[in-house]
């Protein structure tokens, strides 16, 4: 049984990487059930605006990651109880401060945008199968694939405390298309989860997101999963092959989708000493 779900998985990706080497906008369009559109397919009256809002949350997050490594610079200089102290502080608009040199920003307001209760009536194994699979075989064995990639990646989630938020769709979409784009380690547990609280935060920036339905946000958030897991596939078995040409061609369709759905260039994205840098 496991020999014959091996062989059926490795006709998968081999279909997938010759269906990279010649992918459109439409057909990852078509994969992500009409979600593409960052989860604000119904907020949004065009595809421009929606496109506004994606490149506003990439600028948010990297605003954070500066403002993170500011504190982590304030913390070595002063320690955490003092930037703690500091911020407790400037939130609660203290007239005098114990320590006027730690200058901090007022905490940010969590409202949790990003998270969702889920819709039994969300079928994205089937948008991805009908987006890409050539023949009901294949469709088949895309919906099965999908459906096991689901149970890991709620596992985890979890496990982590991501359960149910468009932050850890995103969060695990970026951390796997970065490191198929650039061939590098994954980035450090630490890092990830400090990434995934800065996209949550980000989320939590987009007013818009408040109105939006848990629908579009589940079908967000399994449109990155299944995108995410698809490209996790093509390189591990890029890399177990050393084949160079199937690196390439996942590097491509990691770097189209990173354009349009954090709506950045690829090149932006690096890891740096297992950490994640956001030019």
């Amino acid at each position: 049984m496991k020999r014959r779900i091996g062989k059926k998985r490795a006709a998968l990706i081999f279909a997938l990487t010759f269906l990279c080497a010649g992918v459109a906008n439409a057909q990852i369009q078509a994969a992500g059930g009409g979600y593409y559109r960052a989860g604000y397919p119904t907020i949004y009256g065009s595809f421009g605006q929606a496109s506004v809002a994606q490149s506003r949350m990439y600028d948010q997050v990297k605003a954070l990651n500066r403002r993170l490594t500011e504190r982590e610079a304030l913390i070595k200089k002063w320690g955490l109880p003092a930037v703690e102290k500091a911020e407790r502080e400037t939130a609660a608009k203290a007239s005098a401060r114990s320590n006027p040199q730690i200058v901090v920003p007022p905490p940010p307001i969590v409202r949790n945008y990003g998270v969702f209760s889920p819709d039994p009536t969300v079928n994205t194994g089937k948008a991805l199968a009908d987006a890409l699979g050539g023949t009901p075989e294949e469709k088949a064995l895309i919906k099965q694939i999908y459906a096991i990639t689901k149970i890991e990646y709620e596992k985890e989630a979890a496990a982590r405390g991501w359960k149910n938020n468009m932050a850890a769709g995103l969060a695990f979409f970026t951390v796997t298309a970065m490191t198929v784009y650039h061939d590098a380690q994954v980035p450090s547990d630490e890092a990830v989860n400090s990434y995934y609280k800065m996209v949550n935060l980000a989320l939590d920036e987009t007013p818009e997101l408040a109105k939006a339905t848990n629908k579009d946000k589940q079908g967000f958030n399994n449109m990155l999963v299944g995108f995410g897991r698809m490209l996790l596939a093509g390189y591990v078995e890029g890399k177990n092959n050393d084949n160079a040409e199937t690196l390439a061609s996942y590097k491509k369709l990691a770097g189209m989708l990173i354009e349009m759905v954090l709506k950045t260039d690829p090149e932006n994205l690096l890891i740096e000493n297992g950490q994640i840098v956001m030019k």
